[in-house]
């Protein structure tokens, strides 16, 4: 390239003086012909993370328009230790000779990457070195692959100017403080911008079918003022219930001994506080053997839990076989205006010791702004989605929100609901008005809803939920740990939602989406690019997966079905001094949802792998003799209930379609449950139905963060319903497990941000409410006679439409899912229940009797349409909602 460089400057000196014809924007903007010539091809692009302007310029190099698309991948990646979702892409793709920029000034890069690409192009845009430039760049970024017109980044003309000479250029669309060269477009907001590129796609393609909303603040992290660490040590009891470990707690208790941690630190007096946790625990030789653990909480000088997480929310250190050698977790939030003394409580669970060690770091920093990127860079890939949608850049820094006061984020303080809904309802008006003035339409709020209900479009939000916040529901379980509100992305599909009553619409009955929405994450720009790659050449990836498409799973766990058993669950409630729930016994109700998802799936030619129970857990026990009887008495026995005959994350890894009924969390799911943790150290754990005594055995096969990071799954479309595992807003995206799933290779995975209910039996009961086999008997026969299969309820309503219409209809993920939410509540507003018990579990016990506690009592019959509201609400597409998975037709 610096030969080139060299024949640029001196081709320039001849050229100059240069005429420069500076206009501002205007809506009729005249255009040349396109300025693809002479281009064998798009060129795959790895981009340097380190920048995102990188990213930016690669945009019409790998991708652009001549009489069709041109496309290959582009990637962004952490060139000296790439992240495996981008080295499996590369794999699968066979990727080779793509242009990899990294190291280098983005000004000589953009030149070098132009002139190796370009042998003339009538047009260029140019976008200033720094933040303005880079924002207007953003938004403008699709018209380079349009007009298959490079992207030049500079601090001022003269760096470029040879380079324009050389190519020949005409006319420059300019985005930011500096000047234009030969006929000049020049841009100063995103919304002039925005309005040029209407018109563009409209002329080109006929309309705009897709939005891309990002915020270029994502680029920005905050400033660091100052900060404080504290460190700790200490070894504590292991408090899983298992002979050793009980006795040795019980101990430890006569003689005052360490059962937990717990510290103290200051936050200072900061107006903005992001406290850093570094968790690490220091004996990890049996984590992915027997699923030990740790749980960290963190409470504020009031006494409110402010934080949660476990070692199981971490990433970890793994050696080359694939062990777990580090055992940690990295966890952050931001605390604004409230100084003083914390409290950290570390407790720990290890299974074949009664004690363990921890190491605990506590960084406190204050910053200059609560508003945090939690997904860095995705911004810079928004021309390339919107290019290949044929759409359109949605773009503000204005759209991020934080709060001010307590926790920054409306999931951890009720008190920024109000607020932040607000601000939520200022970017729906300001997409409104895009959605009317893309379809020519009048402004009439009908005839807007009246077009996209007919005429949807698609609306994908490159985003974390600071940078565009979800809109917060409303919630009738909801509190701190497991979060306030229902965060939803369904406003944002919404076109008329009633200004008095936002939890319904104003010209239909019930509340309907008229947009298809996802949003589309990663860790950060390099595994977000990783997922846009695997679904734009979704087709490459899945020729070398041989039956993989074809193949499907449905999963069902052990604790999901309840009965109101007479007398014992009265006096399990008492003990526990409980919330009036039912007990955990079997109904039957998940084992017949499970076949008729089945029997949904293998009518339409899927190959099922089915899983009920413990089956359903991601992996099993081996060789526990090893251990000794002290700590696992029974060792035989677990292995029968919960070793080779454990095949869920096996058939997930080999199904293209996933659904899972289980309980759940923003970190993990779980399918041994009651079944496994009743077992351990009888008589004790055999009462975990009616009080929480349980082992804490079922860790071991949970789908969380930690272990589901590094499976290996194909693109698929994964379904979970369970509790708040869904969840990202106000959370590390690493802490997650949704992004953990596409981190693993999936491409759309929708599940519940909150507590998501099921009644878990069939019917009321012949002789007592809520107790018996009559439902299950009912329900078998009518089977067997007829062919009908039980109704399913709340989350699994969505499921069942969501996935018939995939692959009966031949229908996008997002499609989908708006069309399965708009059915819903038609389908299911009249049912009624006994109750309707959350899908909840942390990993531990004690903190699900806290969250439990704090949920209203609900042993009543009714039509709980309050919770059919929040389930509506609550399930989230994670992926590009134009995504059209294979499907047998």
């Amino acid at each position: 390239m610096k030969a080139k460089t060299f024949v640029v400057i001196g081709v320039a000196l001849l050229l100059l003086p240069v005429m420069m014809n500076e206009s501002k924007f205007t809506h009729r903007a005249s255009m040349h012909p396109a300025g693809v010539l002479e281009r064998e091809g798009a060129t795959a692009v790895i981009a340097s993370k380190e920048n995102p302007f990188y990213a930016l310029m690669a945009t019409p190099v790998a991708l652009y328009y001549d009489t069709e698309m041109r496309v290959k991948p582009l990637l962004v990646e952490d060139i000296d230790n790439p992240s495996t979702a981008v080295q499996r892409f590369k794999e699968f793709y066979g990727l080779s000779g793509a242009i990899v920029l990294e190291g280098e000034d983005v000004v000589n890069a953009s030149v070098d990457l132009a002139t190796q690409i370009w042998t003339h192009s009538p047009e260029a845009i140019i976008v200033k070195n720094d933040f303005e430039g880079y924002s207007l760049g953003v938004a403008l970024s699709p018209l380079a692959s349009y007009r298959g017109i490079p992207i030049l980044v500079a601090n001022n003309l003269s760096e470029i100017l040879p380079t324009l000479a050389l190519l020949g250029v005409q006319k420059t669309y300019v985005c930011g403080d500096m000047e234009g060269y030969g006929d000049v477009v020049a841009f100063d907001t995103a919304e002039e911008i925005r309005e040029f590129m209407i018109d563009v796609v409209n002329h080109r393609f006929g309309r705009v079918n897709y939005i891309v909303m990002t915020n270029p603040l994502d680029t920005r992290k905050p400033r660091v003022l100052d900060s404080v660490t504290y460190h700790f040590q200490n070894t504590i009891s292991s408090v899983a219930i298992l002979p050793a470990q009980s006795m040795y707690v019980s101990l430890q208790a006569l003689i005052g001994g360490p059962i937990t941690g717990t510290h103290e630190f200051d936050i200072p007096d900061y107006q903005y506080a992001r406290v850093k946790v570094d968790l690490v625990n220091l004996d990890s030789e049996n984590v992915k053997e027997l699923g030990d653990g740790i749980f960290f909480m963190v409470v504020s000088p009031e006494g409110t839990t402010y934080a949660y997480t476990a070692t199981g929310a971490g990433i970890p250190v793994v050696d080359g076989s694939g062990d777990i050698v580090e055992d940690r977790v990295h966890y952050e939030f931001i605390v604004c205006n409230e100084p003083g003394t914390y409290t950290a409580n570390v407790i720990g669970r290890w299974f074949a010791d009664v004690k363990g060690s921890y190491d605990l770091t506590i960084t406190v920093e204050e910053i200059d702004t609560p508003v945090d990127p939690l997904m860095e860079n995705l911004s810079s890939l928004a021309g390339y989605l919107a290019a290949y949608r044929q759409g359109i850049v949605f773009s503000s820094t204005e759209f991020a929100y934080a709060g001010g006061e307590g926790m920054s984020q409306p999931g951890d303080n009720p008190d920024l609901r109000a607020e932040c809904n607000a601000h939520v309802m200022d970017i729906h008006a300001e997409l409104n008005e895009l959605l009317t003035d893309m379809a020519d339409l009048p402004n009439d709020l009908h005839a807007v809803w009246e077009h996209y209900r007919e005429h949807p479009v698609y609306i994908g939000i490159l985003a974390d939920p600071t940078m565009i916040p979800m809109y917060y529901y409303k919630n009738p379980d909801d509190g701190y740990i497991m979060g306030w509100g229902v965060p939803g992305d369904f406003m944002y599909a919404n076109v008329d939602p009633d200004p008095e009553d936002t939890e319904n619409d104003t010209y239909t009955y019930y509340p309907t989406e008229e947009n298809a929405v996802g949003r589309i994450t990663g860790y950060d720009a390099e595994e977000c690019s990783a997922l846009l790659a695997r679904t734009f050449f979704y087709d490459e990836v899945i020729d070398d997966l041989g039956e993989w498409k074809q193949n499907a799973t449905v999963q069902t766990g052990c604790g999901l079905e309840f009965q109101w058993i007479p007398v014992i669950t009265g006096i399990a409630n008492m003990l526990h001094e409980g919330r009036g729930e039912p007990t955990k016994w079997p109904s039957g109700e998940s084992f017949l949802i499970n076949l008729r998802l089945c029997n949904d799936l293998e009518r339409n030619w899927y190959t099922v792998k089915r899983t009920h129970l413990v089956a359903s857990q991601r992996e099993g026990f081996e060789d526990l003799r090893q251990y000794g009887r002290r700590y696992l008495p029974f060792p035989r026995f677990y292995e029968r209930l919960s070793g080779d005959n454990v095949k869920g994350g096996e058939y997930q890894q080999e199904s293209s379609i996933i659904f899972t009924f289980n309980h759940g969390f923003y970190y993990l799911y779980e399918s041994g449950d009651i079944l496994l943790d009743a077992r351990g150290f009888p008589p004790f754990t055999t009462i975990s139905r009616f009080y929480p005594m349980g082992s804490g055995l079922s860790s071991k096969g949970t789908y969380d963060v930690r272990n589901v990071h590094n499976m290996e799954f194909g693109p698929s479309v994964v379904y979970i319903e369970s509790c708040i595992v869904g969840r990202t807003d106000g959370l590390q995206p690493e802490n997650c497990l949704s992004q953990a799933y596409l981190h693993a290779g999936v491409n759309a995975f929708v599940a519940a941000s909150r507590v998501t209910a099921d009644p878990g039996y069939l019917e009321p009961g012949l002789i007592f409410d809520g107790f018996g086999a009559w439902g299950f008997i009912n329900a078998t026969r009518n089977l067997r006679r007829n062919g009908e299969y039980p109704n399913p309820h709340f989350g699994a309503v969505i499921a069942e439409d969501f996935i018939l219409d995939i692959i009966e209809n031949d229908t996008t993920t997002g499609m989908a899912l708006r069309n399965a939410k708009n059915v819903y509540l038609q389908k299911d507003a009249n049912s009624t229940f006994l109750w309707t018990p959350p899908l909840i579990s942390t990993g531990f016990p004690p903190v699900d009797t806290m969250i439990y506690e704090s949920i209203s009592p609900h042993f009543e019959y009714g039509k709980y349409l309050d919770k059919k509201y929040h389930c509506l609400h609550e399930f989230n597409l994670y992926g590009d909602p134009a995504f059209n998975p294979w499907n047998p037709s």
